[in-house]
Parts: C-alpha cells; sequence; structure tokens
C-alpha cells in the first residue's frame, strides 16, 4: 500500500477547524492510532521510522483523514448523492422482483400479455411452430394412481407439441399408459373421474429420447369441488311482459336478477317464465349461458320460457377467469335449489350454452356432473388443442379475435394444463347428465369436429348423449333461415324428456 493521501484539498478555514477537532480527540485517539511508536503530534510530518509498520501514514494525518470523512458524510452534497444511490440500488432491485413476478405470476390479468409477447418472439426468431416429425420417436410410460398410490383404471393422459399436435391415451385396469412421442422435454397432463387434473414433473417436465423408454409416474389428487361463497341479498325486479317475434312469435314474462357475488354486483342476468305461470308452479328450469350479453339474446330465452319453462339467462363477459364465472353460474342455481326464484322447480335444472359459453357449461359438469340433470351444447368448443393446432396449420382462421385468445393462452406444449381445463372432450365421465350435441358442418367459428370428438369421448365411456349435425346452416343454428324451427324442436323434445317426464327430477 503506497502512502494514505488526504481525500481533498482543505481551505485555511478548514485545517484551522481540523486542527481544533483533533486537538479535542488526541487524548482519545493517540494511544490507539500510533500503534508505531511515533511521537504524538498534531503536526507530525517525519517519515515513518525502522520498525514501524509500512504503509501507514502519521497519526495526525490518519484523524485528519478520518474527520474529513465525518464530515463529507454531513456535507448536503455527499448526503443527497448517497440518498441517490440509495434510491437507483433500491428502483434496480424492485425491477428486478417486478421481472420476476411478471415472468412467473398466474395473475390473469399478467399471463395472457406474458403469453402473447413470448408467442411474437419465438415466432421472430424461429418462425411459426410446426408438426412434430413423424420419425423418430420415443416413448413416454409409467403408471397413474391416486395419493395413495392404488392404480386408477380409465385415466387419460395427453402429451401437446408446439403446435397443438397431442398424443394421448387412457390407462388400463392396472393404471398403466403407454405414449409414443417425439423426442424432446414433454409435459405430460392427466386427469380421471374424482380426480383433480394435474401436470407432470418438474418445471423442465420429463426428456424423452429418441428409441428409448422415460417412465412418468403420474398421481392424481382427488377433486374437491370448490368452495363458492353462496349468494347474498337477491333481488328480482317487478315482472314485465315482453315479445319477440324473431325467431318466433312468443310471450313471456321478465324480471331483472341482482344479487351479492361474492362482495361484487353481478353480472346482468334475467329470469324469464311463462306469460300464464303461477308463483305457486313448480317449472322445470333452464340455466341458459350465452355467449354474449343476456340481454341480446331475449328472444332465445322467450320462446323457450312460453314452451313451459323458467330460464335463467346469464351471459358472462369474455375473459380469461372462468372460474369467477363459474362460481357466480352456481350462486344462481343454488338460489334456485334454495326456492328463491318463484314458480321454478330447483331440483329439476338443464343447462344450455352456445359457441364460447358451452365451454362454461362442460366445465360446471366437471365440477360437479349433479348440477343439472340435461345439458344441452350448440356449436361447442371441445378440443382447444386442436383449434390451436388448426390455427397454426392455416386451415382455420376464426373470427372475432380468437386467434388471439388462443396464442394468448400460452404454448400447448409448455402450459397444456390451461388448455385442458377447458377442453370437455377430455373430460367425459359416465356420470354426465344425458347431452345433446348440435352443431352445422359449415361451422366457420367452431370447426364441426369438435362435436364429434366430444361424442366419441361420450360413447366410450358410457355417458348419454345425442348428437345432430346440421347442413347448410351456420355456427348461428338459430338464425333466420339456418334452420331454427328444426334446431328448436329436437332441443324442446329433448329438454321434455329429460326434465318433464316422469323420473327426470334425481340428479343422484
Amino acid at each position: 500500500m503506497g502512502e494514505y493521501v488526504v481525500a481533498q484539498e482543505t481551505t485555511p478555514l478548514q485545517l484551522e477547524s481540523l486542527d481544533r477537532k483533533i486537538r479535542a480527540a488526541y487524548t482519545f485517539t493517540c494511544n490507539f492510532l500510533n500503534t508505531a511508536s511515533i511521537p504524538c503530534s498534531a503536526k507530525s510530518t517525519k517519515k515513518p521510522k525502522t520498525g514501524r509498520r509500512p504503509g501507514l501514514a502519521p497519526a495526525d494525518v490518519r484523524l485528519r483523514n478520518f474527520v474529513l470523512q465525518f464530515e463529507r458524510c454531513q456535507n448536503p452534497y455527499w448526503t443527497k448523492t448517497v440518498k441517490r444511490n440509495h434510491f437507483i440500488f433500491g428502483g434496480a432491485l424492485l425491477a428486478l422482483l417486478l421481472a420476476g413476478w411478471l415472468l412467473t405470476t398466474d395473475s390473469v390479468w399478467v399471463w395472457p400479455v406474458r403469453n402473447t409477447l413470448q408467442y411474437h418472439l419465438l415466432v421472430w426468431l424461429n418462425g411459426p411452430p410446426t408438426p412434430p416429425n413423424p420419425e423418430p420417436t420415443g416413448v413416454l410410460a409409467g403408471v397413474v394412481t391416486n395419493l395413495e398410490h392404488r392404480p386408477i383404471g380409465g385415466a387419460r393422459v395427453l402429451v401437446a407439441h408446439r403446435d397443438g399436435t397431442t398424443f394421448s391415451a387412457r390407462t388400463g385396469p392396472d393404471g398403466q399408459y403407454r405414449l409414443e412421442v417425439p423426442p424432446g422435454a414433454v409435459r405430460p397432463v392427466a386427469g380421471a373421474p374424482g380426480h383433480r387434473s394435474v401436470q407432470a414433473g418438474n418445471w423442465g417436465g420429463f426428456t424423452v429420447r429418441p428409441g428409448a423408454t422415460t417412465k412418468a409416474n403420474i398421481a392424481l389428487p382427488p377433486l374437491q369441488p370448490p368452495a363458492v361463497t353462496p349468494g347474498t341479498d337477491l333481488r328480482l325486479s317487478a315482472p314485465e311482459t315482453v315479445n319477440c317475434s324473431v325467431p318466433f312469435e312468443s310471450t313471456g314474462v321478465r324480471r331483472v336478477v341482482n344479487f351479492n357475488s361474492g362482495g361484487q354486483p353481478n353480472q346482468p342476468i334475467f329470469y324469464y317464465t311463462p306469460q300464464s305461470a303461477a308463483e305457486s308452479d313448480s317449472l322445470p328450469l333452464l340455466l341458459a349461458i350465452y355467449p354474449g350479453p343476456a340481454d341480446s339474446w331475449e328472444c332465445a330465452s322467450i320462446p323457450l320460457a312460453q314452451a313451459g319453462y323458467a330460464v335463467l339467462s346469464a351471459g358472462p363477459a369474455y375473459t380469461f377467469d372462468l372460474e369467477s364465472d363459474l362460481d357466480e353460474l352456481e350462486r344462481l342455481l343454488n338460489f334456485a335449489r334454495a326456492g328463491n326464484f318463484p314458480g321454478t322447480d330447483g331440483e329439476r335444472v338443464g343447462l344450455l350454452g352456445g359457441s364460447y359459453s358451452t365451454v362454461h357449461v362442460q366445465r360446471m359438469l366437471q365440477r360437479n356432473p349433479k348440477n343439472a340433470n340435461a345439458a344441452l351444447l350448440l356449436g361447442p368448443p371441445t378440443d382447444l388443442f386442436d383449434m390451436r393446432r388448426r390455427l397454426e396449420n392455416g386451415s382455420y382462421i376464426p373470427p372475432f379475435g380468437l386467434d388471439k385468445a388462443l396464442v394468448a393462452l400460452g404454448l400447448p406444449d409448455e402450459v397444456p394444463l390451461r388448455y385442458w381445463d377447458y377442453s370437455g372432450a377430455y373430460h367425459a365421465r359416465p356420470d354426465f347428465p344425458p347431452q345433446l350435441i348440435l352443431h352445422s358442418r359449415h361451422d366457420e367459428v367452431v370447426p364441426y369436429q369438435q362435436s364429434q370428438l366430444l361424442a366419441d369421448n361420450l360413447e366410450e365411456v358410457g355417458a348419454p348423449y345425442e348428437l345432430h349435425f346440421f347442413d347448410g346452416a351456420s355456427h348461428y343454428l338459430m338464425a333466420e333461415g339456418g334452420g331454427a324451427q328444426q334446431v328448436y324442436d329436437i332441443a324442446l323434445e329433448f329438454l321434455a324428456r329429460q326434465l318433464k317426464t316422469k323420473g327426470s327430477t334425481s340428479r343422484e
């Protein structure tokens, strides 16, 4: 170390002030600082004597530097500099923490934006996702069990490629499954009736190598229905007679429904009954979940009410937070079962959905098959993996920004559970209530193969269903000229068999 140098130039006044401070501290510091046996002197400028530790300045110089450093800390400019550096450091730390949160959070307000940015960055770097190569392949195999390590037969295991192509299989009675998949990192998802679906493996998934078998045992926890807080403060407006002329001449009575839904006002909901209904009646209930504002679908609800049903009409907003909407719909059903809607039998319930809102219907059945005695699905999306695959290969160009919604879900191979949970075709179970599936072969929004896949999987597990395809109609089956009368007749005949006939009240 070289000679210790005073940190900054000093004026005579500063030196005088320093000398006073040095003399005041002289007695206390002399013995401590003068470790090299130098005579204590406030003005010593002698060179170090032999035997003194090298590199040490005389005591007075070292003390003077110490005082200067102390005064600098009391200097306003120096204080501001220190504070500024603290702010810079703190800001940088907060920025790092925020970036980490944005990259990992499951907040529904964040991950759609994050996934969209990631997708466009990867496309810019590597081009659009491509289908998997047929050769070579590896094998992913294992056993699906419950948490008590007992094998689960009939569980479904699925692996998704980046473009949405899927590889799936069902387990045998011994819980064993085997999948031939492209080599690389895979993140399998699995589910079974009565169990919660999971994405297996750690963050990186499992590595499959060409020509080799990778073991991936999967444990499924029991399915616990979500604990939905009850709705409160239910209010029905005064009844009002309403009429429609399209698609049919019809008349009904409308009431506006308001209640406290989990601490928030409910989304717009309407209650329709036949014009001739009395409050002492016991009409079967239809929970009609529409793919848009409920009031814009009034002329679909009124003909159903005129046919002898109490109709609760809801239209959840387009959002990625479907679970909150499902909670609100379950609160509605709980009100109905408690007898809070006059003229309604809350034990005879049918669910109705079209297009986007069929996802809500399918998800409600997944939550609890006893939520309804029957379900009616019009143009349902049932396999989001396949819709993403069609989008990537250019065979499907969805309207209404659905392409952006699919991209915002994330990459199918990285977040497969998000696709899986809302793909009803993979959740078919034998205790589902009867389902009526209606679809146009010329549907330009949801490919009709989506309904065929759902029907095939319902058939596979032995669940009751009816499937009807229509020619000459578009996505909107109830549109004028789109076979509305035929659709209406088929729907009413199905609902009458399931909700109006003797013995249709049980959901056991």
